[in-house]
């Protein structure tokens, strides 16, 4: 356990990419994929539990989009979907939310904002023609532990 292919410089590796319908019961999945990828990247306790929120509350930012489209329509027929990627560069884990983008996305003068900005080491967001893209930048510890 631990153990994961190395990045070569510069170039990231794809640990996990899930595409799922953007609906709060799939928080859960969200919650618990980051703290598989915290654990497999060594990462300290408090760490994976800072990633943990905030990778909950990235795709939480997205809610808002998927249901002004689906105000009318019922969760179970929702067909909005978010993808969420976990990429590792050498010193850092990128993690990416795209889904479609509520207008004025993303509001940066709520509580949301700012819990998210002080769990990671940089946030990075992005629209273009509607899609929204929120990019959590974590740095890795130096030293990985590798298995012998």
């Amino acid at each position: 356990m631990g153990f994961t292919q190395e990045a070569d410089e510069g170039e990231p590796v794809r640990m996990v990419q899930i595409t799922f319908l953007a609906d709060q019961d799939f928080l859960a999945l969200v919650r618990t994929s980051a703290m598989h990828v915290g654990a497999l990247l060594f990462l300290p306790l408090p760490q994976v539990n800072d990633l943990r929120l905030a990778v909950d509350e990235a795709c939480s930012s997205f809610f808002q989009a998927a249901e002004a489209q689906a105000a009318d329509v019922p969760a179970a027929a929702t067909t909005e979907t978010m993808e969420l990627t976990y990429d590792r560069y050498p010193a850092e884990l990128h993690v990416t939310v795209r889904a479609r983008a509520p207008l004025g996305w993303p509001i940066r003068d709520e509580l949301g904002w700012a819990m998210l900005s002080s769990l990671v080491g940089d946030v990075q967001v992005g629209v273009k023609e509607g899609i929204g893209t929120l990019t959590l930048i974590e740095p890795l510890p130096t030293a990985t532990a590798t298995p012998g």
